[in-house]
This record gives C-alpha cells, structure tokens and sequence, in this order.
C-alpha cells in the first residue's frame, strides 16, 4: 500500500485541517451576492442592543458592576416602585415575586462590597415589605449575617446563596421585565437576576392538564423548598405539568430518542470545544482567545473562589514550576456569571473533567496541557511533551491515564501524577486528530489526516491495527460500549463501522453533507450520535445497519432509519452520551 504523498497534498492536508480547526466552511456562503438574509445597519444596531439585553429566555445579562450603595439601593427602590405600578393584576403579581430575592441578594451583596451598616440600614428600610412567615423567618436569619464569614456558619443563608431562587413568569410579564431592565435596569440588579435568579417560563400548553388544575390559582405562599425559595407555580404544581408534558410528548413520538441542546451566545468566531460533567452541572468552553469559561448549570452556582493555595497536587515538581503570581491573575468572574480560565497563550482545541469533576483538563495549541483544579479555580500543573499544537484528548476508565493526539503526527500517553509522557505511540503520516480509549483501557485507537485509523497497545505502544477505507481526514472515533465495533468519521461525510475482530469494513453510514467533526457511541449501544459542520445531528440504529450490512447511500427501499435534528447551531463543539443522566445525549454548540 502507497501512503507516501506529494508536497502539494501535505500542504492542501495542512490548510485544510486548519480551516476546520477553526470551524470554516468552505459552502461559498459568503461569497453569494444573491443573500436574501442581509440585514441593514440599522437592523444590526437593534438585534446587537437585543442580545445585550437578553442571552437566554430566562437570563439577563450586564457587562460591569458597580458596588455604589447609595445607587443600589435606588436602582431597588426604582424596581419596586415600577413594579406596584404595573396595572395588569396578573402581571404585577408575577413581577412581585422577584422582589423578594432581589432584596435578599443585594442585601447579600452590600455586605460583600464591606459596608455592613449600609446594610443594616437597607435591611430595615424595605424588611417591612414582606409579610409572610416564610419571608420574615428567612430574613430574621439573614439580618444577623453581618459580614461573608458568616454566611458559611449559618446553613439556610448559604444554601439561598449558592442555589438558585426560581421564579415562574409569564411571557408578558417576561418581557415587560426586559423592557424595564432595557431602560432603567442598574448593573447590581441584572447581575442578582443573571446569576442568581432562574426565570421559568410557564408552559402555555395546557392539553393535558386537568382543568381544576388550571382554574385553581395559589396564593402567593411562597417558601423555602430545599434552602431554595419558591414563588407561587414552582415545586409540585410545576413540576407535575412538566411530568405530564413529557409523558404526551414520549406518547406522541415514542421512536425518537431526545436531544438536548446548549448553546455558548457570542461566540460563532471564538468557540472551538466544549463540554460538560458527567452529572451535568457544569459546562466548560474553550476558545480561540486562549480563555477557558467555566458555567453553572440549573442551580449550581459558581463562586468567586478564595485566594488560598490549591489542594490539589497533580504531578511531583507542580510546586516549584508555577510562578506564584499566576494564581492571581489566571481566573476572574465574568459578567454572565462564567468563571474565565487564563493561561494557555494560544487557541483551546479540546477540555475534559476527570477525577470526578474536580480537576478540568484543557489542550492548546502553546504545545501544553493543562491541569485546573475546581476547588479554587487555579492551574495545578502543566504537561509539556509535544513539538507541536495538540489537537485532542481522551481519559481512560477510572480517569487513570490521559491520551493526547497532536499536530506533530504522535499520541502520547499521560499520567496526572507525571508531567512527562508514560508512552509514545508515532506512525501515522500526517496530524493525529483524534484519540480514543478503547472500553477496557488496553487499547487506543488514533484517526489522522493521512485517512486511516490506527489501535495501538497502551500498556507496550505497539502498532495492533491500521484500518483503511476511508476517503479522507479523519475527525472523530468512537467504540461500541462492548468493544467490539470502532467507528471514524470525517471529511468525507459519511461513517465507517470496523469489526476489531476481522479487521473488516461492516458498513458506511452515510447522509450528512458537511463534514462530521463529533462522533459517539450511545450507553446501550443502540445507537451512533453524529454531528456535521452545518449543526445537524442524526442518530443511526447502529444494530440495524451492523446486523443488515445496510448501506444507506444504496438503500433502495428509501427508509432512511436515521433520526435528524436541525440544532440550528453554527457549529457543534460537542456532541455526548451521559450514562448518569439517564444516557442523555447533550449536543453543545454555538450561535
């Protein structure tokens, strides 16, 4: 077999796996003079202020914060005062019941900026307020909190801060709340609401309910459900709605698997990876500025961490070979609640959460790999090993052992409690740009740019497998949860299955038209989960085309047994199976 190239095609392989790292699309989209989607400058001007205002349904954001006291608290006073000035009775009943939250956080947040007289002071002018017991009994708690110290000795106030108040919220009351914010909303209270605050959007449709359940309107008892207040429609009530609309919408759709879809706004030019923990609390962003944005998701808020010596210890020199001034400089809180990652000095092409989601591996182009504690947000070490960019990363079961594959043609094999690498695994031609674990950890398997896909031994680095057949780059692999399939696919849009066993091409999978950059096998192994440069995700029976040897280009009945989704995302950074959560597949994408 030939697989020596020509200088032309190397460059033409460089360029091009450049390109895609940076999520270009060569569909000549720009270069069309007949668009009908142009926008004037003045359409621009107004959707860039609409996304300032809003970068989700229940999220506002803001782009500074201001601890000034004295306007704080007239910024309150202001949000109150349009508040009972609203005459609609319905939507003013909504709107109230973001006061009180607001109201405990700021009070939280003047003691942060250090003035906890002015605290005092605000805490007895607006405690009166709030009338019910619930309320009074919380904040009798939280008016004997006088400085941040204290909030860790008493429970209840510390779970109020690191959770999430969840406020139900109509559509109208929604948007007449955007438009306040729009106008007159100061910086303190969008930051309380963004952070702080989730605003649930009720369900319109109520086909399945009962009509004694929506006839019957609960009084404003709001309370303490989990150290975590609940205002009037949020706990039982709300939670039943949303049982009974999942199970009509399983009813009605009982082939199709679900989809979950989360979406980094802003960020079409700069995302290049992204991922989440296995419980899915966490999401983490990587991007081409060299940042790395860390996000709470549902309640689990992210703290501003202390300036105090990380606990974590991952390899044996990490003491003597970070500069002590990094610790102060490398993170920060952002203004959309993430925390920012800082000290890799070029793009971030692949993150990973290991050792049960304490520790946030990232891989650059700078060459390095880098390990971030999560208990104060720091970079505790650093793995330098490659010559050149590192495109990929995969962990091991257990998370004993790392794999990086690179821009230098190499995998390596890493191990978090060494800097240097354990193995080399060289052979391939061109790029290693992906790497992925075999189920029982013996094996690696590696796709590159030179169109094959190699399995190698972990524990001796030899060369076990080439798999050929492939018509191009090669950007993503995964393995059936039995070990017994691998699957790659790439450039050339279609996915091929190897049995390991024969070294035999089973099937092509083949319907997507741009290139497939994710790839992953479901839990169960029923199905392959594959995501294409233009944001659309299928889902293919893997049995059925594995048993059958079904080519789907040549399939002449015309069934096509994929399922498509349209995510509407510019590109997909991830694309993932989560056994914890019930084998959901969460795709991560941007717009």
């Amino acid at each position: 077999m030939k697989m020596k190239r020509t200088k032309i095609e190397m460059i033409n392989a460089t360029v091009e796996s450049y390109l895609k790292r940076r999520r270009y699309q060569d569909n000549g989209l720009f270069r069309r003079t007949d668009r009908t989607d142009c926008r004037s400058s003045e359409e621009m001007t107004l959707s860039a202020k609409a996304e300032s205002a809003v970068s989700r349904d229940n999220a506002i954001v803001f782009s500074a914060i201001i601890n000034d006291i004295v306007t704080a608290d007239q910024a309150y006073q202001r949000l109150k005062a349009w508040v009972y000035s609203v005459k609609a009775e319905k939507i003013k009943h909504e709107l109230n019941g973001l006061l009180y939250p607001v109201f405990c956080h700021l009070y939280l947040e003047i003691l942060h900026a250090g003035n906890p007289q002015a605290a005092l002071q605000f805490m007895k002018n607006h405690q009166n307020e709030f009338v019910l017991d619930t309320e009074r009994d919380f904040l009798e708690e939280l008016s004997s909190v006088f400085t941040i110290q204290d909030i860790e000795l008493r429970p209840l106030v510390n779970a109020f801060r690191m959770r999430k108040y969840k406020v139900d919220m109509s559509d109208e009351a929604h948007i007449c709340l955007q438009k306040y914010l729009t106008k007159h909303g100061h910086i303190i209270i969008m930051q309380i609401i963004n952070i702080h605050i989730t605003i649930i959007r009720k369900i319109i449709d109520m086909t399945v309910i009962d009509e004694d359940t929506v006839d019957r309107t609960p009084g404003h008892d709001s309370g303490i459900n989990g150290h975590v207040e609940q205002a009037s429609g949020t706990g039982v009530d709300r939670e039943m709605r949303e049982l009974q609309e999942s199970i009509r919408l399983i009813r009605n759709n009982n082939i199709c698997q679900p989809l979950r879809i989360f979406t980094v706004n802003n960020a079409i030019e700069n995302g290049s990876c992204a991922r989440m923990t296995p419980n899915m609390d966490k999401l983490v962003a990587g991007f081409n500025t060299a940042e790395i944005r860390l996000w709470g998701v549902g309640d689990t808020v992210l703290m501003r961490p202390r300036h105090t010596k990380s606990p974590t210890m991952l390899d044996c020199d990490s003491v003597s070979t970070i500069l002590p001034f990094e610790n102060h400089h490398q993170h920060q809180i952002e203004e959309a609640g993430a925390i920012i990652l800082r000290g890799h000095t070029d793009v971030i092409h692949d993150v990973k959460f290991v050792a049960q989601s304490t520790v946030l591996l990232s891989a650059s182009s700078d060459k390095d790999m880098r390990a971030w504690s999560l208990n104060d947000y720091s970079c505790a070490s650093i793995y330098s090993g490659h010559n050149y960019p590192i495109w990929c990363m995969d962990t091991s079961a257990f998370d004993l052992y790392i794999a990086t594959g690179s821009h230098d043609r190499t995998a390596k094999l890493w191990s978090l409690d060494r800097k240097f690498p354990l193995r080399v695994f060289a052979g391939h031609f061109l790029d290693v740009n992906c790497i992925k674990f075999h189920p029982n950890t013996r094996y690696l398997a590696t796709g590159s740019a030179d169109k094959s896909v190699r399995l190698w031994n972990k524990d001796d680095g030899n060369l076990l497998r080439v798999f050929v057949g492939a018509q191009s780059t090669i950007y993503s692999l995964a393995f059936s949860p039995d070990g017994k399939y691998l699957a790659a696919a790439g450039d050339d849009k279609s996915i091929a299955i190897w049995d390991l066993a024969t070294n035999a091409i089973l099937t092509e999978l083949k319907g997507h038209q741009e290139t497939i950059m994710n790839l992953d096998w479901s839990p169960d192994g029923q199905y392959i989960a594959s995501g294409s440069a233009d944001g659309i995700v299928r889902l293919w029976p893997s049995n059925e085309y594995i048993n059958t040897g079904i080519n789907p280009s040549t399939n002449t009945a015309g069934n096509d047994m994929s399922q498509i989704y349209s995510t509407n995302c510019s590109n997909i950074l991830s694309l993932q199976y989560y056994h914890r959560k019930n084998n959901s597949l969460v795709c991560i994408g941007v717009v």
